[in-house]
């Protein structure tokens, strides 16, 4: 609906441009005749005879010839014609006061013309100075006078009809008005009809919304039954089932958050929170977290240390490079997967990612970042949506950070991501290994924590609660907000961590907290996601966001 009002826009406001061309056009061209007329007037005035002049019979606009005296010496038809003389008035020599007056009794001179108006016109050819102006006759006749002095004394003056060039101009001016009207009313047609559009694309971007959380809370749930079903099996073809209802899993939970991303980038929901961060601690955590994926399928992911502080949105950064590590570690067969950076004149920094897959063909390096669009190769499990990089692109396009790609067949490919540089050094950040890092050490991070789960969907409730437990946590309550409130209310020993959905009906799962009376002290956390299950806010790379639905 946008596009196409700005393109209705565009069209009326193109129509007004040239109708307003057309009467500029037919106006000069119109005063371009009475230029030449006028010059040709005054050849024709030089050389005519006295009396009804045959030099001026051909001239169309009527024409008269005074002497310094004020006498009549020449004049054409024409001149008679249009002012309706009687032919005892038209003689050589006669006063042309006599034709003044003739005309001021016929009213052509006013309603009630003074002997001052007829002084002056009087007084005007004796001057001799040139004049132009229009005079309209009663019956609706526009003339066009225009006097000029003889260079040996006396006066010629011509009266063209230009009725029909005015008519002309009204009607092209009536035509403008009314497009400018017709495109008043189009523009608070177009506008109503944007409005209209804004607030389906609110309604839709809520359902979306909505739908897609209410879609993830049974697939998480599935994906945590799966990840405790597979601790349950003991030969290798059970296991193998189990990762492939695994991998289906993962492959629907990333399909929906990234519909859900691209929704909440085309209805301008998405927050952009630029700041100063170093780069390092960030790169560091990727590392962490792809080098599990990259491991188990055969691959090392290399991490280049960087000392650089950049100015962007974090979590958004974040998603870009996730995305793009995922990419590469999908597409990449064998070899190793490298993310580094290269500096870039005085103020960017150029993220790399270089990968040893197949290479991208020239003619399609273009079309992988549309939505959908994915190559041939990859893993035949693991092939994605084809949504990654149009998400890339688009967060590109939403911080101001270009996106850009080298690749080689048979070689493999560079995708980048240009960031400015902060304005300030910053000092280095030392992070300890992520969660999902010390649990592939065998490090249980939650194990005695006595941990409350609050959801609104029970099998996630069950699976949530089965899931940490195995992790060592101790957990009491695993239940809805109403049965956590009642549970809180009979004085029970207040958790150490509380994880809880954030919709969960009439509830809002801060507020829910926030209402909950147990003793002691609730302890924050930062929710983290284990390699191979999910909690709510779900194993798979953040959300655009960079915030899952499920708060600490």
């Amino acid at each position: 609906m946008l596009v196409l009002f700005v393109r209705q826009r565009q069209r009326l406001s193109s129509l007004r441009q040239k109708s307003r061309q057309e009467l500029e056009t037919v106006l000069h061209q119109h005063a371009q005749e009475l230029r030449t007329a006028q010059d040709g007037i005054l050849q024709a005035a030089k050389q005519a005879d006295t009396g009804l002049s045959r030099s001026l019979q051909h001239l169309p606009q009527g024409v008269v010839v005074i002497d310094s005296d004020l006498q009549l010496v020449a004049w054409n038809s024409r001149y008679v014609q249009l002012f309706k003389f009687p032919p005892d008035l038209m003689r050589v020599g006669a006063p042309v006061e006599a034709l003044i007056r003739h005309n001021a009794r016929r009213g052509l001179l006013g309603p009630n013309p003074s002997e001052d108006a007829i002084q002056r016109r009087l007084d005007h050819l004796r001057e001799g100075t040139s004049h132009l102006h229009e005079s309209a006759k009663s019956d609706g006749t526009v003339l066009e006078i225009r006097g000029n002095p003889m260079p040996d004394g006396g006066f010629v003056t011509s009266y063209a009809d230009i009725t029909s060039y005015k008519n002309a101009a009204r009607e092209l001016r009536s035509l403008a008005d009314t497009l400018e009207q017709r495109i008043a009313e189009r523009t608070r047609d177009l506008d109503q009809a944007r409005r209209e559009a804004e607030s389906a694309n609110r309604y839709k971007t809520r359902f979306v919304a909505a739908a897609v959380h209410d879609l993830l809370q049974p697939l998480n749930a599935a994906r945590m039954f799966g990840s405790l079903l597979r601790s349950h099996l003991h030969d290798d073809a059970g296991r193998q089932v189990a990762d492939s209802i695994e991998g289906a899993l993962a492959a629907q939970d990333g399909i929906l958050n990234s519909l859900l991303d691209i929704s909440r980038m085309e209805s301008g929901q998405l927050d952009v929170r630029m700041r100063d961060f170093a780069l390092g601690p960030l790169l560091q955590v990727l590392q962490h977290n792809f080098g599990i994926i990259a491991q188990s399928r055969g691959l090392k992911l290399s991490a280049v240390n960087s000392r650089y502080a950049v100015h962007s949105d974090e979590a958004l950064l974040r998603r870009i490079l996730q995305n793009l590590l995922s990419n590469a570690i999908r597409y990449t067969p064998k070899g190793r997967v490298l993310i580094g950076c290269r500096r870039q004149g005085e103020h960017h920094l150029r993220i790399e990612i270089h990968d040893q897959g197949p290479g991208i063909p020239d003619d399609l390096q273009r079309e992988i970042f549309e939505e959908f669009r994915r190559l041939n190769e990859g893993h035949d499990q693991d092939r994605g949506a084809g949504l990654g990089l149009a998400i890339v692109e688009r967060l590109g396009k939403l911080l101001g950070h270009t996106i850009g790609l080298r690749s080689e067949l048979g070689k493999g490919s560079v995708f980048w991501v240009e960031v400015p540089l902060a304005s300030q050094p910053m000092a280095p950040t030392r992070i300890a290994p992520s969660a999902a890092a010390a649990d592939a050490q065998g490090e249980l991070p939650l194990k005695g924590l006595r941990v409350w789960y609050i959801d609104d969907d029970a099998p996630t409730c069950s699976a949530t609660g089965a899931l940490l437990q195995r992790w060592g946590c101790d957990v009491p309550l695993a239940a809805g907000p109403q049965a956590a409130l009642d549970f809180a209310q009979r004085g029970n020993k207040a958790p150490q961590l509380v994880l809880l959905d954030v919709r969960m009906g009439t509830f809002h799962g801060p507020t829910c907290t926030a209402n909950s009376p147990p003793s002691g002290s609730i302890r924050r956390r930062r929710s983290w996601s284990p390699p191979n299950a999910t909690s709510p806010c779900a194993a798979t790379p953040q959300s655009a966001a960079g915030r899952c639905s499920t708060s600490p």
